[in-house]
């Protein structure tokens, strides 16, 4: 994992776009925009196209470092420090989160009698095995899933096609309650939780085997991944209705779950089941992967393999803490996450990094 790495542009795309899909949209952004959730994803999709930016900008001031690292060239080696320590905490806690998800949603669906402890550890064991065969190998099986996943992403717009659950009367009316629900909606949910999360491949991006990948590849594989996850909220409220929606834990599976063609096709919700699988293994994958990248830099560790099971072992118990139950779990990312986390690490941050460098810059042209 120590050795130089590299990853294609094909690659770094299968990557985002996996690990954007993979943040399903939360209710709360059709608990407050209704059915004009659809407008507050687009919305949040352009914001965090603008934020990107800021991760490639400051990417090509230091193209071979992580982002852990300029922090503290940046910020001096005090302060950077301790920055660098907070995001990679921050990375530690985001993936034990996303864990707690796939977890509560195995739970749920398939696996009623197994305890959230042994589906965490599975998954875990599973994701550190990944790290140990290394980042390079890691892409390439986002290559694979990302075949899939289209191929059954297809099969079931079809299907819902075929099987005439699609009422556009139920996105009606749009602006109903005007533009303020929506913009509530857009910021800061909609833009930090399926999409400011982007700030975890400012890790990867000095892996890319071309340092132009980042732009050409990066911003497409965010508006892709971000108009599919509008494309299927359109579907799911066109299907189930604003209504269902509030009620629903995961109004994907709902909705697929409806597709019933000549009472053979149907229970499709498995295969959503199963996509959602691999989306959780991408996304805890990258961030656990972050976590152990920064920390081997921060704490001078020549063989980051060493931090795999330590951390990993921290990822699962944190999993368990983190909420008493799913309903917890929901409000705290919800209501505390992106206000006290997302914003600050994703947005303010890493712009304020960007304003000192473009300030130390203008002061010393100024000098010369």
């Amino acid at each position: 994992m120590n050795r130089k790495l590299s990853i294609t542009g094909f690659q770094f795309f299968c990557m985002i776009f996996i690990f954007g899909v993979g943040a399903s949209p939360p209710v709360e952004i059709f608990m407050r925009a209704k059915q004009d959730g659809w407008i507050s994803l687009l919305i949040g999709l352009f914001l965090a196209c603008l934020l990107f930016t800021v991760y490639i900008k400051l990417y090509s001031l230091f193209p071979d470092l992580l982002f852990t690292k300029y922090i503290q060239i940046i910020l001096g080696k005090y302060v950077g420090k301790i920055l660098a320590l907070i995001y990679i905490l921050y990375f530690i806690y985001i993936a034990a989160r996303d864990l707690r998800d796939f977890e509560d949603l195995l739970k749920i669906t398939l696996y009623n009698a197994s305890s959230l402890l042994s589906l965490g550890i599975v998954m875990m064991l599973l994701i550190m095995y990944a790290m140990s065969k290394g980042l390079e190998t890691f892409a390439r099986a986002n290559e694979f899933i990302f075949i899939m996943i289209m191929f059954l992403v297809i099969i079931f717009i079809g299907f819902e096609i075929i099987s005439k659950l699609i009422k556009l009367d139920n996105l009606r009316p749009v602006l109903e309650n005007g533009w303020k629900p929506i913009w509530k909606a857009a910021f800061p949910i909609s833009m930090t939780i399926p999409f400011g999360e982007v700030l975890t491949f400012t890790m990867i991006m000095p892996h890319l085997n071309k340092k132009d990948t980042a732009i050409k590849v990066g911003i497409p594989a965010l508006l892709f991944s971000g108009c599919i996850l509008t494309l299927f909220a359109v579907l799911n409220t066109a299907i189930l209705g604003p209504a269902v929606i509030e009620r629903t834990t995961y109004p994907l599976l709902t909705a697929v779950s409806y597709i019933n063609i000549a009472d053979f096709v149907q229970r499709l919700d498995t295969f959503i089941v199963v996509i959602a699988v691999c989306n959780a293994f991408v996304k805890i994958t990258i961030y656990f992967y972050c976590a152990v990248s920064g920390a081997a830099d921060l704490f001078n560790i020549k063989k980051s393999d060493q931090l795999v099971y330590p951390l990993g072992i921290i990822t699962v118990i944190c999993s368990l803490w983190i909420a008493t139950s799913i309903l917890e779990q929901h409000d705290e990312g919800i209501h505390l996450v992106p206000y006290l986390l997302h914003i600050p690490l994703q947005i303010v941050i890493p712009v304020s990094l960007l304003f000192i460098l473009l300030l130390q810059g203008k002061l010393k042209r100024k000098k010369t």
